[in-house]
Order: C-alpha cells, then structure tokens, then sequence
C-alpha cells in the first residue's frame, strides 16, 4: 500500500576547523598625506588601498580554508535527525505518533589513500595561489616604483628648467646692457629674448609633467588622483644648478651591488624566485594529485557506522521504560565500484591532458622569463653607461660654457655661440637627469624580472 511520509530532519555536522584570526584590517597604518612620502610610503599605502591585493589575499584564504576541509575528512561525521512523519494510518497532527530521533556517526577507516591525496592537493594549490599574490604584489611594488621616479623626474626638471630660465633672463640684460653701450646688436638681444621664451615653454611643460606623474602616483596608490602628494627624493639629489660646483658622485654611487651578476646567474635567480615559476611547479603537482585520486576511484573505501534510534511516539507515552524504545547498530561497509560507464577512466585521460597542456606552459614561460630576463639586464647595462656618458657630458658642457661666457664678456666671439654652448649644457642636464631615473628604474625592472622585487629590502 502506497504510503505518503512528510519528514523534517534537523543535521548537525561536527567538523574539526582551524580557525586563523588576522586583524590586519585592525592595524591599518595611518599616513599623513600633508608630509611628505618616502617610496616604502607609497608602496605600503598602495597595498594597502589596492583591490586587486585585497582579492589575492582572499583567494589565499579561501585556499587555506580548502585545505582545512581536506583535513575534516579524517574526523567522524556525526548527524542528529529529528523526524516528523504522517501517513494514511497515522494522522497529521501533533500527536507522540508523529515524532522521532536518531544520532548516527560515520567514520572512513581506509580509502586507499584518497584523503592523504585530497590533503596534498590542497597544500599544492594553496602554493599556486600564494605564488600568485607574490605576483600580483610586485607587479604592483614595480609601479608604484616607476611612478614615485616619474614624479621625481619631473620635479628635478622643473628645477633644472626655472635656473636655464634665470640664465636665459640675465643673458637679456646683459645684451640690453652690451647694446648700451655698442658691444651688442638688437639681433642680440632678440635672440636672447627668444630662449627666454622657449625657456619659459620649457618650464610650463615641466610643471604640466609634474602634476601628471604626481596624480598618476596618486592613482597607483589607490587615492584621489587630485591629492597632490608630496614625496621625498631618498636619492637626495640637488638640482646641479643650485650650487657652484656639480657634484656628480651621487649618479655613480647609486649602483645596487645585489644586481652586480652575471646574465646566466640572473636567469638562474629568476628560475628560482618568480611567482610564476613557483606557481606553474604548483598548479602542475595539483593536477597530478588530481589524477592520482581519479584513479583512487576505482579502489574500495571501507567506512565504518553506527546509529542510534528513540522511537518518541512510545517513549513519551511511557516515559518510565526508556529502553524498550531504544535501539542501535553498527556496520562496517565497503564499497566497491564495479560500473560507472567509463566515468572515471575519462576523468583520468582529461587529468592526464591537463597535465600535459600545464607542462607544456611550464616550458614556454620559461623561455618568456629567460627572455625577460635579459631584456631588464640589457637595459639595465644601457642604462648605467647611458648614466656614465651624461654624468661626463654635464661636465664637458660645463666646462665648455664657462669658457664660451667668458670669452663673450670679453667680446672674443658673437652671442649666438654663447647660445649655442648654453643650449648644449641645458640639453646635457635634462640628459643626466633622465639617465639617472632610467636607471633606477631599470634597476627595479631587473629585479622583478628575478622575482626578487620587495623581497630583498
């Protein structure tokens, strides 16, 4: 006879959890956006404010909760079930007739090995993504990087640009002062008052590259590109104008001595140390380990249960025989496939491509990296002689000036070859000042191609 049953279970699952506590959202550090930032400033803001940090270390956390699951496969399993049923011969209602309970445990004595593999499969992937938000880390520490050295580009160029502006001025009147007297030509001082310009061109320009790179710092860090941050040069470097002397030996003396290796060393440390490396080595042991359980699927799991029973009905109409309405019972299983329609040995060969396409990968980011690698070193070796040949260039241009104004306050030679060695000595300034920026950030770029980036201070 047919039979409608209505049941409500209530299941408890008891399950062993390592909970982590981090209160770094409690330990936020303040930054006075009035002071001036140092470049730690900058990136520590940045990785504070950046949403593709903060979902990283979600991922992390979401991986370390996995592998806090596979670790919950060895415990039991214990549910609570409270029942309420009604049929054709028993009526709806309220009655002790529509109640029941059980307690029942389940418990995995051996399943060939599947949950070890469960637990090493997590442990892999949680590397891959721990590798991953390295990554995502120093392509962001290397940004902020090349935008906190834009900004001081661009500053030192203002400088450089407002003292040719004040030699561009003085030239003006010394040929409205050399024309007085009949030393100069009206030619003179129109040529004099047309660098003025161009040098006052050149200072509007400097200034609208500044407030770019400053609000595109601001932008990286994750602020309001309107926050006009000021830094702080570490470098300390003067502008070469504001003294007598040009001291050059601060551009040569800021050689990193950790970038002071071969090209193959190079590639060997970024072998070693790349995110992508390490989470490539990851994501492939985790596909392995995933195969390995596919084909665990074919070997017996013995589990062991055990259930415990009230019948509610009876007990509570005759509460003083508690145990004639009680009952339990044990059973070891084993379970063993025998036909799945080839479900399984699909889910082996699509393991055994993954596999394989993830090697495949392996071998082509590694002759990316290599080639990256010796790109940043190349262009780390172009920026030091680059470096080198402007620092002499500064001086040669100098020199070179010092003489030419000499001589034309002697009346030896005519004001457009003064012009001339100005205009040389300018181009040679803007000259160092670049090279010594590329360099820094060439510097950067070499070590986030090893993977290094904000890892070694």
């Amino acid at each position: 006879m047919w039979k409608s049953i209505l049941s409500v279970s209530l299941v408890i699952t008891i399950i062993w959890v390592n909970y982590s506590w981090s209160a770094d959202e409690d330990n936020v550090t303040a930054y006075d956006l009035s002071e001036p930032l140092s470049l730690e400033d900058c990136i520590n803001i940045a990785l504070q404010q950046s949403s593709n940090i903060k979902n990283s270390e979600l991922d992390l956390e979401s991986a370390k909760l996995d592998i806090q699951d596979a670790f919950s496969n060895y415990l039991p399993q214990v549910d609570i079930n409270g029942e309420y049923r009604f049929t054709d011969m028993i009526d709806f209602g309220w009655e002790e007739q529509n109640y029941n309970a059980s307690l029942g445990a389940s418990y995995i004595i051996w399943d060939h090995g599947r949950r070890e593999a469960e637990i090493a499969q997590s442990r892999a992937s949680e590397r891959s993504v721990e590798s991953s938000y390295k990554e995502t880390k120093q392509d962001l520490i290397f940004n902020i990087t090349q935008a906190y050295y834009n900004v001081l580009e661009a500053e030192r160029l203002i400088d450089v640009n407002e003292d040719l502006l004040e030699i561009s001025k003085s030239n003006v009147k010394k040929t409205k002062a050399f024309e007085e007297t009949g030393r100069s030509i009206p030619a003179d001082v129109a040529a004099a008052r047309v660098q003025q310009a161009n040098d006052e061109l050149s200072l509007i320009n400097a200034q609208h590259n500044f407030e770019l790179a400053r609000a595109q710092l601001a932008s990286i860090m994750g602020l309001d590109p309107d926050s006009r941050l000021k830094i702080v040069d570490e470098e300390e470097i003067s502008s070469p104008l504001l003294g007598d002397n040009l001291d050059n030996s601060i551009y040569m003396k800021t050689v990193d001595p950790t970038l002071k290796m071969s090209l193959e060393n190079s590639i060997l440390t970024a072998s070693e140390n790349r995110p992508e490396i390490i989470s490539t080595k990851s994501r492939i042991t985790s596909l392995e380990w995933s195969l390995r359980i596919a084909r665990m699927e074919r070997w017996p799991v013995l589990t062991a249960e055990c259930n415990f029973n009230v019948d509610l009905d009876d007990y509570l109409r005759d509460t003083d025989n508690f145990s004639n309405y009680r009952d339990w019972s044990a059973v070891a299983r084993l379970t063993f496939p025998i036909f799945d329609n080839g479900i399984n040995k699909r889910r082996e060969r699509n393991a055994e491509i993954r596999i394989q396409k993830a090697q495949q990968d392996f071998e082509e980011l590694g002759r990316s990296i290599a080639l990256d690698v010796q790109q940043a070193y190349l262009d780390l070796v172009r920026a030091r002689k680059s470096m080198e040949i402007a620092s002499e260039q500064v001086v040669d241009a100098t020199n070179s000036m010092n003489v030419t104004q000499g001589r034309y306050e002697r009346n030896m030679i005519i004001f457009l070859e003064l012009l001339s060695a100005q205009a040389r000595y300018a181009q040679a300034l803007v000259n160092q000042v670049r090279a010594f920026y590329d360099y820094k950030i060439a510097e950067k770029a070499l070590k986030k191609a090893m993977g290094i980036l904000g890892v070694e201070g």
